[in-house]
């Protein structure tokens, strides 16, 4: 698949000088660069314009992340259980256009955006709450951007490994929606990893993701890249309804059990489309023939759409029941959903955000 080169290249006088922005400008030698101000006061400018989101994602901002580089997953407080990861956040924003991206609503910035302070985040990495506690920490890069999607222009991978050599008790999960996987190929990386795919029916990778690999190179990456030795997993999430998605979610199984060997198999996690109420018009707006919309969906407790109970516990007995045929010993677990869920479709329920999270932090 083809990498993401930007139009048109904004950065934050302040940050002209940093390392990263130099080496990032020079990854991108053609492209034209702009100086400006405040990266606060250019977004500003754009929100008052209504500059589209579409335009935006050609564009690629440089600046300082004044905010915390590590955050909680923002998961729902409210009966729905959190695998409790920890996000550690290099950026906003992403080349590939998926019609149910939750960014679409959240963010105000419709640029694609990269902190290049790194001396900062590695600054609170070092005196963060996250070190010394012996304790498994999972970390996520994938909350707010594609894992991948930019690795060539910031090489963040090699940049980022010293530190997690150094503290085997800290574990980056990568996700992604690409094939870009070339600074992992012959990386001495440690175990630091685990690279994961989000995965989908094709239907919905060519109607509702685009600029996604297709479902089956992902597959196929994450077969290289288990002959290199790294741990990799899977996330079904958003699992879509269309008529005859049976077929299309079978259908990407198979291409798991034909490629990947269960027992490399970390995790897999599934979760249903659910929305905030605002992306709806955004993302009909944007996708004029997206249809992912129109099935029946209500407010769920933490006030995202969600289809309804019945519907979603019907779907995801079907998932379960597909990949336990596939392999009855492989870690299956819920995102976002509720205990009754959990105990409806899989026979128990983990107790708290807590237990889920010890679940997962076992499987190392």
């Amino acid at each position: 698949m083809n990498k993401f080169y930007p139009e048109k290249i904004f950065v934050e006088e302040e940050v002209e000088e940093f390392s990263m922005t130099k080496q990032i400008v020079e990854r991108c030698k053609d492209v034209p660069v702009e100086t400006v101000k405040s990266a606060k006061d250019l977004i500003a400018s754009l929100r008052e314009k209504r500059f589209p989101l579409s335009d935006g994602k050609k564009n690629l901002l440089l600046c300082r992340n004044r905010g915390r580089f590590l955050e909680p997953c923002p998961g729902t407080k409210k009966d729905y259980l959190c695998c409790g990861y920890v996000i550690l956040n290099t950026g906003t924003g992403c080349p590939l256009d998926c019609s149910y991206c939750v960014l679409q609503a959240y963010l105000n910035n419709p640029f694609i955006t990269l902190f290049v302070n790194r001396q900062e985040m590695m600054d609170e990495l070092l005196s963060g709450p996250i070190l010394g506690r012996g304790k498994v920490t999972r970390i996520g890069t994938g909350e707010y951007m594609d894992s991948l999607a930019l690795e060539h222009l910031t090489r963040f991978i090699p940049f980022i490994l010293p530190f997690l050599r150094e503290r085997p008790e800290l574990i980056l999960e990568l996700k992604t929606k690409t094939t870009h996987v070339e600074s992992l190929i012959d990386l001495d990386h440690g175990d630091s990893f685990v690279i994961s795919w989000s995965l989908n029916a094709e239907k919905i990778r060519k109607e509702e993701e685009k600029g996604a690999a297709p479902v089956k190179d992902r597959i196929k990456t994450a077969s290289l890249l288990i002959e290199k030795g790294y741990r990799v997993s899977f996330h079904f999430d958003p699992v879509i309804y269309y008529p005859g998605w049976e077929q299309g979610y079978q259908e990407t199984i198979a291409l798991l059990k034909e490629n990947i060997p269960p027992e490399k198999i970390r995790w897999i996690s599934i979760g249903s489309l659910r929305y905030m109420p605002g992306l709806k018009n955004i993302a009909q707006k944007r996708f004029s023939d997206t249809g992912i919309y129109s099935q029946e969906f209500i407010p769920g407790l933490d006030g995202k759409m969600r289809y309804l109970q019945g519907q979603r516990t019907e779907m995801y007995q079907k998932m379960c029941s597909w990949l336990k045929a596939y392999s009855a010993d492989i870690l299956i677990y819920y995102c976002m959903e509720s205990k009754t869920v959990w105990e409806r479709t899989l026979g128990f329920s983990p107790a708290s955000n807590k237990g889920l999270k010890s679940i997962l932090d076992r499987s190392f």
